[in-house]
């Protein structure tokens, strides 16, 4: 799939572009969040039998079901909530991977009654605007990133992405690092959420997980003799099995030194370079050892070679052993 789009300010927080679907919308359209406000479904003249009160009032404050019971309850309540220009945003796709988030969003209108989450959902799907009657569109629009430090603090620093005609929005994470990183924000690794949409209607990234599941397959791929474990010690030093990616640093350190002996002795490398780069390798003494045996070597005076006719029973050139003819 090509990804061929890119957000505001060059941040490289791609948009995807796929085939033909349901027109979008055309025009902006304000989203009301899930959750109802308890002051409008408290004053709604609508009478609940008593069992299912408590619970549909939960329900419609809290934007998700909560039970299989108390439908009669719910969709009276959710009829009498809801109005005719109402529009709620809804994830009809969603795939997520190490590298980034690729959505399709839509926008539910006219719905017959209050959509509801399902219970096991942060954000509300198809089946859910399905269940309640609504008109689907694909959201062509606007989408906010908000980051949660762990504190619970939010922030924006990031100006919006935006979804294409076919309601496909894709977010790099690496592209959200770099444009934190460019604007003094820190970097992804310092935030534990990122949510998307106003109130996260999106959904959210739960940027701690991903870390997890990042350094878990750096890890495997330094166990095949791929990247460089000190980097990875670097990245997570409070990982689980840090001490793995230590040992394997540990290893390729003195592979690594072992190879530069190696060109020293072939004269590849000159030894004092060794050296200064090694100043605690246990491959010194193999290095100094070397470089006073080419001393020696050095010093050691040249004999001036013997003249063939010199040599011990030489005589006339092509004569016989002892200088005696035929």
């Amino acid at each position: 799939m090509p990804w061929v789009r890119s957000s505001p300010l060059g941040l490289g927080l791609g948009l995807a572009l796929g085939a033909a679907s349901p027109a979008a919308a055309t025009s902006p359209v304000e989203l009301r969040p899930v959750r109802a406000e308890l002051t409008a479904v408290a004053g709604l003249s609508v009478e609940l039998t008593p069992n299912c009160r408590a619970q549909v009032l939960a329900e419609l404050t809290e934007g998700r079901r909560l039970g299989e019971g108390c439908r009669a309850d719910r969709e009276l309540v959710g009829r009498a909530l809801v109005r005719r220009q109402d529009a709620f945003g809804f994830v009809e796709r969603r795939e997520v991977d190490l590298a980034r988030l690729r959505l399709v969003l839509g926008v539910a209108r006219r719905c017959r009654q209050w959509p509801l989450r399902d219970p096991d959902r942060d954000v509300l799907r198809r089946t859910d605007v399905d269940e309640a009657g609504c008109r689907l569109r694909r959201h062509q629009g606007e989408l906010s990133l908000v980051l949660i430090d762990r504190a619970g603090r939010r922030h924006e620093p990031l100006p919006p992405v935006r979804a294409d005609r076919d309601g496909r929005v894709s977010v790099r994470f690496g592209a959200v690092d770099r444009a934190l990183r460019a604007l003094g924000k820190g970097s992804l690794d310092g935030y534990a959420r990122l949510e998307l949409g106003d109130g996260g209607w999106a959904g959210h990234v739960d940027l701690d997980e991903l870390l997890r599941l990042r350094a878990d397959w750096h890890l495997t791929w330094l166990q095949r003799g791929r990247g460089a474990p000190g980097l990875f010690v670097v990245q997570h030093p409070r990982h689980p099995r840090a001490d793995t990616a230590r040992t394997l640093a540990a290893d390729a350190a003195l592979a690594r030194q072992e190879r530069d002996a190696e060109r020293v002795e072939e004269g590849e490398l000159p030894p004092q370079v060794f050296l200064d780069r090694y100043p605690r390798s246990p491959y010194r003494r193999r290095v100094e050892a070397w470089m006073r045996a080419r001393a020696r070597r050095q010093d050691e005076p040249q004999r001036p070679e013997r003249p063939a006719s010199a040599a011990p029973g030489g005589g006339r050139r092509g004569g016989t052993t002892g200088g005696m003819g035929p």
